[in-house]
């Protein structure tokens, strides 16, 4: 059997699972009205893909076909239909000898579920399963009384399906439909595709210019890559070495202009000094020279008192007598003897004065030769400062010399984006905590703040392209403040020598202050390492503690200390700098004054030597004049001897010295006082020579001052501008290369520079020229041409696809003629046979409508029962017409094998003779189709196998029993014995 059984499971009427098994040829199905037996059809129906809530007899929901309950039963939530059927034969295009189709639905959400062979499927999988086998839905294999009258009085294009069906042209049908929508489908898709491709077109021309122009762009880029990096290289290079000239030459004027302002502050001071010594000199010579005028005054009175004196004794030596003349000789004499012993002394005196001058002198000397060795030692200590402070100071412009990754941010940090400093550069030590500070920080001092993770990434990214070395990166977003517990901040507090937590003594942006807490709110700064040792043992060494020398107790009691010869870090140099700067101000203070020292001496020395030489030259003079008042005391003595023998021996009368004395006192005071102004008038004109020396000396320096003014002017500019040149040589290579100095340096190629520098001109100004570049235009030109090309492509397989489709629907015409009117033509020959037999003569013949248009046709039915003339099938009864239908779908099982037939009271309308005829007739497709027949006749209910009665035991409930034909008919037999 084609159908070997249905389980119907809460399917309307079938509440319980109920199985009914088909085992012969013809299986009657009988029941009163009103007890489910046509509910078999519909479910048959349902399985094989009907989709009619009408048509199924079940309301307007198609969960109305689930049992919905009775008095004495509840509704049950879900209907499943199960097929079985035999696939020996092949009647399904299944290589499955057995093919199970069930379909299931849920009241809760109506949702449909189908399934062959138990595995989840589509309807769709259904109704192509079952196309052409003669089981579709447009066939006369499942039909009832409706359907029989329907097909009677349906218009000759209704009636065409039925015959297609027969045919086995439905799935050729269904498919040109389906290869016309895909037509259709691809006729839209062209004039779309059409619409793209010209809007594309469009596209592509200006593209195009555009990705020449990119390209050319990026071919004058590349040669400029290619040699600019070199140029840019030595550029740098040779600005570098000029910078380093220029500032060595700037150093070198600045410290020759300090030397020069310093000597014309020296001589400027020297020159005040001298003008007031001048003055000073001056005014002592001017009161000399009034003491002197009135000396010369008193001298030349008492030098008149002594001619007169002197002219009254040489009158006594011509006129007077002997003893007369002894007299006055012995007055000479004694006035001669007392010059002579006055001058002697005074130039005693003077040599005597002269001595200790020279030795006063020589001692000085020695003191200044002292002092100058002090001067250099300072001035040594001052070029220490000073070449310490230009260390620092370099230190500070380049604080990273051994950090190269480090280095490398920072001079490319205008180039990325969101590098904001080194720890270093952000928290500043205040007061003198740089130490303790630096020391807090270690190795964090040198690590880089960025504004966030996607910023450290990025040079992290570039570092490593550019193969700079590894830094450590602090994101801002990632800086969360750890602070000490209050119990900690008064245990640290209450500790002898503390100082205070570390964050509060530096200085930050208020936006770096959880940075600086995050670095040092857990560190404790002390004066002294046992100050820190305690503090760390009072807080149980869970905290960090360093010293303001910079020893560190680390959490845990470890202890860090020493000196290396130089702990300048980046955070210390400030305070350094500072530092140092102030002691190059103390020692240039000492300096100054040990200047000013020396130079005091100096002049206090050439005065000294001056009043030597006046004392050698006064002296000498008194030395020529001891000499002629020597000479004269011993002529007037030797005058003397002589006539004091002549004369006798008498007594010496004293002479009266006063006027000799008060002439020698005078002459005495005005050599000094003329010694004195000469000595002052030396004095002053070499200080006038002196002064006149410094004057042209400072005009001089004040002029060598302003030219060096000026040239460092010149190079400061010129540093800048070498500089700016630098700076922009390196940003080119980082903005435009993304590349350091360094890693620039490995790439740089041995090329003529100047004829490079000529090309890198010359390509800037090729760029210049190509105006406004789409660089991303050479992708979109070739993303969209390829998209042309693709498309046009397409649309070549569109036209192809198309013309296939054509084709193939020509194909399928073609087949579909030839199946339909070969298929056509047998049932037209085997329905006049059906015809007699089932009419007992007359004839009958099927007809096209338009038999030009075979595939759109529609089929008439000409009928001539026995001895009637009615042509017109309309004019047939209901019964006439039946068994027309009848006869059309017998004389189609003759034609063509139809394994399934299901009658549902197809015969209802014919008299007692017509349905044995039918039933009859139904005999002869034994062993050749399976009918399953609804039926209450008993003409029909003689020729069926089985027989499956349909009760309602229960109200709403449909029960099926089984009784075989041959075993009623024994038992009717053994009835009538």
């Amino acid at each position: 059997m084609f159908l070997k059984r249905i389980e119907l499971q809460g399917f309307k009427s079938f509440a319980d699972k109920t199985i009914v098994q088909f085992d012969h040829d013809i299986t009657g199905i009988v029941g009163p009205n009103g007890c489910g037996k046509s509910n078999i059809n519909d479910a048959i129906r349902w399985v094989l893909g009907e989709q009619s809530v009408k048509s199924l007899r079940s309301g307007t929901n198609m969960a109305d076909i689930i049992f919905s309950g009775s008095e004495q039963r509840k509704r049950v939530n879900m209907a499943k239909v199960t097929l079985v059927f035999d696939n020996t034969r092949k009647v399904f295009d299944s290589p499955f000898d057995e093919i199970e189709i069930t379909r299931q639905i849920h009241r809760a959400n109506n949702e449909a579920g189908y399934f062959i062979n138990k595995t989840p499927c589509r309807l769709k999988d259904i109704q192509e399963l079952i196309m052409d086998t003669g089981l579709g839905r447009d066939s006369l294999s499942i039909i009832s009384q409706g359907n029989i009258s329907s097909f009677a009085d349906a218009k000759p294009e209704e009636r065409r399906g039925l015959f297609e069906e027969a045919a086995g042209v439905a799935k050729y049908k269904k498919r040109k439909k389906i290869s016309l929508q895909k037509l259709e489908q691809t006729k839209e898709n062209l004039e779309r595709l059409q619409d793209i491709l010209d809007e594309l077109e469009r596209q592509i021309g200006p593209l195009e210019r555009q990705a020449k122009k990119a390209k050319q762009f990026l071919a004058y880029k590349n040669e400029l890559f290619e040699i600019e990096i070199s140029v840019l290289v030595e550029e740098v290079e040779s600005l570098d070495a000029s910078i380093r000239e220029i500032e060595r030459t700037i150093l070198e004027a600045q410290g020759n202009q300090v030397e020069q302002t310093r000597m014309l502050e020296r001589n400027e001071a020297d020159i005040d000094a001298l003008r007031q010594e001048i003055y000073q000199l001056d005014a002592k010579v001017q009161s000399l020279q009034q003491d002197y005028t009135q000396a010369m005054e008193e001298s030349v009175q008492l030098e008149k008192r002594k001619v007169e004196l002197d002219e009254k004794r040489k009158y006594t030596l011509q006129v007077a007598d002997l003893r007369q003349k002894k007299a006055a000789l012995n007055e000479m004499r004694q006035e001669a003897r007392y010059e002579y012993e006055d001058r002697k002394k005074r130039l005693d005196a003077l040599r005597t004065e002269y001595a200790l001058r020279a030795k006063t002198l020589a001692q000085k000397k020695e003191q200044l030769a002292l002092d100058q060795r002090a001067l250099a030692q300072a001035r040594s200590i001052g070029q220490q400062l000073e070449n310490r402070m230009h260390i620092v100071e370099n230190m500070i412009r380049q604080p990273y010399q051994h950090q190269a990754g480090v280095r490398a941010i920072i001079h490319a940090r205008r180039s990325l984006e969101g590098i904001e400093g080194t720890v270093s550069e952000l928290i500043v030590p205040k007061d003198d905590k740089a130490v303790a500070i630096s020391n807090a920080l270690g190795g964090t001092m040198y690590q880089i703040v960025t504004k966030n993770e996607e910023s450290a990434r990025a040079a992290i990214h570039f570092l490593k392209k550019n193969q700079s070395g590894r830094a450590t990166f602090l994101p801002m977003t990632v800086c969360h403040p750890r602070y000490p517990s209050s119990q900690n901040k008064a245990i640290a507090a209450s500790v002898p020598g503390a100082i205070g937590w570390a964050n509060e003594w530096v200085d930050c942006a208020p936006k770096y202050n959880d940075v600086r807490d995050r670095l040092l709110a857990g560190i404790f700064i002390t004066d002294t390492l046992e100050n820190a040792n305690e503090c760390a043992k009072r807080l149980r060494y869970s905290t960090k503690i360093v010293t303001l020398d910079g020893e560190i107790v680390h959490s845990g009691g470890a202890m860090t200390g020493g000196r290396n010869k130089s702990q300048s870090t980046p955070v210390t140099l400030g305070q350094e700098r500072d530092e140092l700067a102030r002691k190059i101000e103390r020692q240039t203070q000492a300096i100054e004054q040990q200047n000013a020292k020396i130079r005091q001496t100096e002049r206090r020395n050439e005065d000294e030597q001056e009043q030597l030489i006046a004392l050698q030259i006064e002296s000498a003079k008194l030395e020529n004049i001891v000499l002629v008042k020597k000479q004269k005391f011993d002529s007037l003595q030797d005058e003397y001897d002589q006539i004091a023998i002549s004369a006798g021996e008498e007594d010496e009368k004293e002479m009266d010295d006063s006027l000799v004395a008060a002439i020698a006192d005078i002459h005495s005071r005005i050599d000094t006082l003329a010694a004195q102004m000469s000595a002052l008038r030396t004095t002053r004109m070499n200080k006038g020579k002196d002064l006149e020396q410094l004057e042209t000396s400072v005009r001089g320096q004040r002029r060598e001052i302003n030219a060096i003014l000026q040239a460092i002017h010149q190079s400061e500019m010129q540093l800048a501008q070498h500089k700016t040149k630098q700076e922009n040589a390196l940003d080119r290579l980082n903005a435009d290369y993304q590349m350091t100095y360094d890693f620039a340096c490995t790439k740089r190629k041995d090329i003529d520079i100047d004829a490079a520098r000529e090309r890198v001109r010359e390509l800037r100004n090729l760029i210049a020229r190509l105006g406004n570049v789409n660089l991303d235009a050479p992708a979109q030109f070739d993303e969209i041409k390829e998209r042309f090309d693709y498309l046009e492509h397409q649309k070549q397989d569109l036209q192809e696809a198309g013309e296939q489709i054509l084709h193939a629907i020509d194909e399928m015409d073609k087949t579909m003629v030839e199946k339909f009117t070969e298929m056509f033509d047998k049932i037209n020959a085997e329905l006049d046979v059906v015809f007699k037999s089932m009419f007992g003569g007359g004839k009958a013949r099927l007809s096209m409508v338009d038999p030009q248009d075979v595939l759109n046709t529609g089929i008439d039915i000409d009928v001539q029962p026995p001895g009637k003339l009615i042509k017109n099938i309309q004019s047939f009864s209901g019964g006439e017409k039946a068994l027309i239908a009848i006869s059309v779908l017998f004389a189609i099982l003759k034609a063509r094998l139809i394994p399934l037939c299901i009658f549902d009271e197809v015969e209802a309308a014919l008299d007692q003779g017509n349905v044995e005829r039918f039933a009859r007739y139904l005999s002869h497709f034994r062993d050749q189709s399976q009918f399953i027949v609804v039926t209450h006749r008993p003409g029909t209910m003689e020729q069926c196998d089985t027989l499956y009665g349909v009760t309602m035991q229960q109200d709403g409930v449909s029960q099926i029993l089984k009784v075989l034909l041959k075993d009623a008919v024994s038992y009717a037999h053994g009835e009538e014995e």
